[in-house]
């Protein structure tokens, strides 16, 4: 008997890891790809432990340049040749070099080729034809070429300072342009990578959402649930359930739905605002949390509320100092839920949000380019795991709240 046991075991053991790893697989597919240098998503070549790994995707999502745009002041120089007529100088054949700065931080390095600049100056004169002096003026750039040369880049307000070496520079200076396409060169710091990578503004957007979505939701859910727990009120079988029905009937109407809400948000001049989505979020997961936070609630014996009202509390201060402590693992659970629902909501998000605005799961799916073609499938995978990492984060500290909420083990009498 005990020989039979122990293969049963490990029968059930080997399939359980069996499930575990066709469940998983996925993922750590996903994981590959993401190391893989120059990796595709479809191929009939697969290795489990890739040869060449590099995490050189993460560092491009973390702390890469990948078409945002960047528009800050800088301080620098220009040297060319240089003459001076009428009272205007003339720089030509030059070099325009700057530097960009965040606090006491060095963000952006560049240095472009200057065809033609021009200075207001009083007088002076230009010693051997050649001038240098400090300028100062907005760099505007909206795209990097895989070389580190400029795609496109518009130096603007161009001004001249003083003069290291050649005419005096006296009165108002002349203000100029530079227009850069694939030309100079750029250099981000970690410093200029960090501010500048638009994984940090779209992740911003998302706890944005997300962390309101949480808030809101706790805030209607938690005294509902209580109220149909422990009130006694006309219609308390029936509202919770039908609020359940109505809403999973509404979400059955899809696209006239979703032209609806367009509509609506629209006609009140809400669209692109990031608060609305988190209410709209919030509304959507209030039925179905309430309903399992009101379960777990039932499971608490009511004589701690009996006690607490022969003391004098009133019913909020029983939620405060009574309920909320003992019902820490259903609202942990409740808070998990509504967080994954903000978070990885994608239809809405893209369709009530502008691109500026918009959360990690819009832009990850842009980086598909609408058909999946011509994409950096290494980047696209660090980028689709490090969107995944705080759910999988907020699961494994939360494990023991979130077992615990869904099967209703509170305390009993």
């Amino acid at each position: 008997m005990r020989k039979g046991e122990i293969l049963k075991s490990f029968i059930l053991t080997l399939l359980a890891v069996f499930v575990m790893f066709i469940i998983l697989f996925p993922v750590y597919y996903i994981f590959v790809v993401s190391i893989t240098p120059g990796s595709t998503l479809a191929t009939t070549e697969f290795h489990f432990l890739p040869k060449n790994a590099t995490l050189d995707s993460y560092r491009e999502v973390l702390f890469g340049f990948k078409g945002s745009k960047i528009s800050e002041n800088f301080t620098g120089t220009i040297e060319g040749s240089a003459q001076i007529r009428d009272g205007m100088l003339y720089i030509t054949d030059g070099v325009l070099r700057g530097t960009v700065k965040y606090g006491p931080f060095t963000g952006v390095r560049f240095e472009i080729p200057v065809a033609k600049a021009v200075f207001e100056v009083s007088s002076g004169t230009v010693a051997g034809g050649e001038f240098r002096g400090d300028v100062e003026g907005l760099f505007v750039l909206t795209r990097v070429n895989d070389d580190g040369s400029i795609g496109f880049g518009i130096v603007r307000n161009l001004e001249l300072k003083d003069a290291i070496k050649g005419p005096l520079v006296q009165g108002p200076t002349g203000k100029n342009y530079i227009v850069i396409r694939n030309d100079g060169k750029v250099t981000f710091t970690r410093v200029g990578m960090f501010v500048n990578s638009v994984f940090f503004g779209y992740l911003r957007n998302s706890l944005i959402i997300a962390g309101l979505t949480v808030l809101l939701a706790l805030i209607f859910v938690v005294p509902a649930a209580y109220a149909f727990s422990r009130m006694k009120f006309f219609g308390r079988d029936h509202v919770l359930y039908f609020y359940l029905m109505f809403t999973q009937v509404a979400g059955g109407l899809g696209i006239a739905g979703l032209i609806a809400l367009y509509g609506m948000i629209v006609k009140l001049g809400l669209y692109d605002k990031l608060p609305v989505l988190s209410f709209i979020y919030a509304a959507g997961s209030v039925p179905f949390n309430t309903w399992l936070l009101k379960g777990y609630i039932d499971s608490i014996s009511p004589d701690f509320d009996e006690a607490a009202l022969v003391d004098g509390a009133s019913y909020l201060q029983i939620i405060r100092y009574v309920l909320l402590p003992m019902a820490l693992p259903g609202i942990a659970t409740v808070a998990i839920f509504a967080f994954i629902g903000g978070w990885t909501e994608f239809i809405l998000a893209s369709l009530l949000l502008t691109e500026k605005n918009q959360p990690l799961s819009v832009w990850i799916y842009l980086l598909m380019g609408g058909i999946g073609r011509g994409i950096d499938w290494s980047y696209f995978g660090a980028a689709a795991l490090l969107f995944a990492l705080p759910v999988f984060i907020m699961f494994m500290l939360a494990q023991n709240y979130i077992r615990s909420g869904l099967t209703v083990g509170g305390l009993k009498e």
